[in-house]
């Protein structure tokens, strides 16, 4: 789920630097360009890269920037899973993990299930069935919590906004409501684009073997009865 699809709707909240504000508030969802923080003498100071002799700037691409200032760019500008260093990416922080005796009082686990999600997949239904204008409505019962009420008109989908729905806007607002919430890969092969899709360092898979996890070994061995899924080593 790349941030251009956060940016594709103006002012959206969860693209502001994330910030623990304490009694169980915050604002943003994301970590990126300098880090600053208060260290041990009362200094600002910035967060450095591990074992390197440079300060992080997050940027949103991949390559091999070291120590470089925010408007430079390394001569090779090969962008994959290989070819990185810890600048690359920004970073996400939408469920931390705070101590029970942190001084800004927040203790934050990770969510299996919330009422969105619920909300999204009625949504979907509606959407499926033909009835566009319900799904929109649901959709924006949840959106609107992410944007100034001066932008709605911008990015509520239609008929309360002027945005547009369809199963490939649908899909796209499931990633930025549940981004880092371990739903993609299945909502990905629910609308046919797991391993037909292309996106960054992805190319189309030759076939489809790939939605269905193979069994374990120990499975496998534990009754000869039992078949590997097709596409994997017997």
């Amino acid at each position: 789920m790349p941030i251009q699809n956060f940016r594709k709707y103006p002012g959206d909240e969860r693209m502001k630097l994330y910030r623990n504000l304490g009694n169980s508030t915050r604002e943003g969802m994301f970590l990126f360009g300098y880090l600053e923080y208060i260290d041990d003498n009362g200094k600002k100071a910035r967060v450095r890269a591990p074992e390197q002799p440079y300060d992080l700037y997050i940027r949103d691409a991949v390559g091999n920037f070291q120590g470089m200032a925010p408007d430079k760019w390394p001569s090779n500008k090969t962008s994959n899973l290989m070819n990185g260093d810890h600048n690359s990416g920004w970073h996400f922080a939408k469920y931390p993990f705070y101590s029970d005796d942190d001084a800004h009082q927040m203790e934050s686990d990770y969510t299996e299930i919330r009422l969105p999600e619920i909300i999204y997949s009625l949504a979907e239904c509606k959407l499926r069935a033909g009835n566009k204008q319900e799904a929109a409505k649901l959709l924006n019962s949840v959106r609107k919590r992410n944007y100034p009420e001066e932008n709605y008109r911008q990015v509520l989908y239609a008929p309360e906004g002027n945005a547009q729905l369809d199963e490939k806007e649908m899909l796209a607002e499931w990633g930025r409501e549940f981004f880092a919430e371990g739903r993609r890969r299945i909502d990905l092969i629910r609308f046919g684009k797991f391993s037909s899709g292309s996106w960054w360092d992805k190319t189309p898979d030759a076939n489809k073997n790939t939605e269905i996890f193979p069994i374990m070994r120990p499975i496998l061995n534990s009754n000869p009865a039992l078949v590997q899924n097709p596409g994997y080593n017997k």
